[in-house]
């Protein structure tokens, strides 16, 4: 047996008659799943496709960034000072729109031959990207996104607090199983089914521990525009059962 936390936001929107104000207010639901091994190993599945997607997207802003040292140094070498010729130098680091441009062109599918018939060349990577809900790799782009604005805007002196150091690839076992999925508001995807099961895109509906009979009922009621973009699955360690 094992657990993992999900957690996701409801805006519940309330009007006010006078003046016509309309207030929104994010309420946060916390679920801790009861999965079957079948969805155990899904879960698990998410959380290290968006692992992988993390680390794909950081080795392509460190390849950037160590293009821009070689060809600063470069300058240097031919006399030019450091501070300029780090002026001079503009490699741009790829962001979460060409990192997911640049893998939609590479990626291989499990599904079809890798290569045709008498080719030679290395697999293409993640063959194994139809298996999970694609917004387990685009939440991941945008984390790789963060860190490196986080880092950058620390060693600049723009960001406050303590100082944050070089971006790190993600290994398994050592980094937190994570992932976050996402949908349309409006054709809402994620969602109680029942009070004692949440549905999820690609995953299918999983058992709660808990009952989520008040986030259902605030539903029906129509008090809330309903769930927002968001949800967090986590901490999937593995634990005794008690028989």
């Amino acid at each position: 047996m094992s657990s993992s936390t999900v957690g996701g936001d409801l805006a519940l929107v309330s009007r006010r008659e006078e003046g016509f104000v309309r207030s929104e207010v994010l309420r946060a639901f916390r679920f801790t799943l009861d999965p079957t091994s079948a969805q155990e190993e899904v879960l698990l599945r998410h959380a290290g496709a968006a692992r992988w997607a993390f680390n794909h997207a950081l080795g392509m802003k460190v390849a950037a960034h160590q293009q821009w040292r070689q060809q600063v140094q470069a300058l240097v070498d031919t006399g030019t000072a450091e501070a300029e010729a780090r002026k001079q130098v503009r490699v741009p680091v790829p962001t979460k729109p060409a990192v997911q441009k640049h893998l939609n062109r590479i990626k291989g599918d499990s599904r079809t031959p890798d290569l045709p018939e008498g080719a030679f060349g290395p697999a293409r990577p993640c063959p194994w990207w139809h298996e999970v809900n694609t917004y387990a790799f685009q939440s991941a782009f945008i984390d790789a996104d963060r860190a490196w604005a986080n880092w950058l805007d620390s060693l600049r002196g723009r960001r406050a607090g303590r100082r944050v150091g070089y971006p790190r690839f993600k290994k398994k076992g050592r980094a937190r199983d994570a992932f976050r999925l996402h949908h349309d508001v409006k054709k809402p995807s994620i969602r109680a089914a029942g009070y004692r099961r949440l549905r999820m895109p690609t995953i299918g509906e999983v058992r709660l521990h808990d009952s989520a009979k008040r986030m259902a009922r605030l539903v029906d009621r129509g008090t809330v525009s309903g769930p927002s973009p968001r949800i967090t699955s986590r901490n999937l360690w593995p634990r005794q059962s008690s028989g």
